[in-house]
């Protein structure tokens, strides 16, 4: 099930100096960097899978922060790129954003209220597991799933072993979900946007995109940044 789910691409970077280095509750080394850009609101940023930390660093300094004011942080999750410990899993993956959550809050002072999370594809499961938990300002969903399972088969219930269980959290999120999805998304299915939206507790216009897949979203919607914003 890992395999299915987790696809690390190869590390390709050195070490980063610039980079923060935390302490997961599980037992990892998690490669953090942090983008402050003196904003009112910090986003937590969740990537997909067979991504990593450079990836989305390079998105969000040459596209995404260029129009949206906002402080950043990106992480890397347990056995991705230059964040060493054991293979991924689920578990590890809420391990790694919750010592995110609490290096910003406890460390960094920074208010619950000021913290966004953006969960993009398997990141949605990190994402809402945190704000299920903890107190957020907002979440963003950008192609979620509603479980892992769920990508491959039709199911009415989530099944004890499946990892992911996005659409059993949502209902229990006290903070406004944004769901981001391509009508033509091609890995997670449309339906999934459309369940998650139903089943949350407070609603934010969801941004169906016509013609996107699982990851041109941008260039199908020429005003994403500014839904973002």
């Amino acid at each position: 099930m890992s395999k299915l789910l987790f696809q690390p691409p190869v590390s390709r970077y050195p070490m980063n100096p610039d980079h923060i280095y935390l302490h997961s509750k599980s037992g990892s080394k998690l490669q953090v960097m942090y983008m402050n850009r003196n904003a009112r609101y910090t986003i937590i940023f969740s990537h997909g899978n067979a991504e990593d930390i450079y990836l989305v660093q390079t998105y969000l300094q040459s596209y995404f922060l260029k129009k949206v004011s906002i402080n950043a942080i990106v992480y890397e999750y347990t056995g991705y790129g230059e964040a060493n410990g054991k293979i991924p899993a689920d578990s590890s993956l809420y391990d790694d954003i919750e010592t995110v959550y609490l290096y910003l809050t406890e460390n960094m002072s920074i208010s619950p209220k000021n913290i966004i999370l953006y969960g993009r594809s398997i990141g949605s499961g990190p994402s809402c597991y945190l704000a299920e938990k903890h107190e957020v300002a907002g979440l963003i969903l950008h192609s979620p799933l509603m479980s892992a399972l769920r990508v491959v088969l039709n199911l009415r219930w989530t099944l004890p072993f499946d990892k992911f269980p996005n659409i059993d959290r949502v209902p229990n999120i006290n903070c406004p979900i944004f769901i981001i999805h391509g009508r033509r998304d091609e890995i997670v299915p449309f339906y999934h946007a459309i369940e998650l939206h139903a089943n949350s507790k407070l609603k934010y216009p969801p941004y169906y995109v016509d013609g996107a897949g699982h990851n041109n979203i941008e260039k199908f919607a020429p005003d994403y940044l500014e839904r973002i914003n």
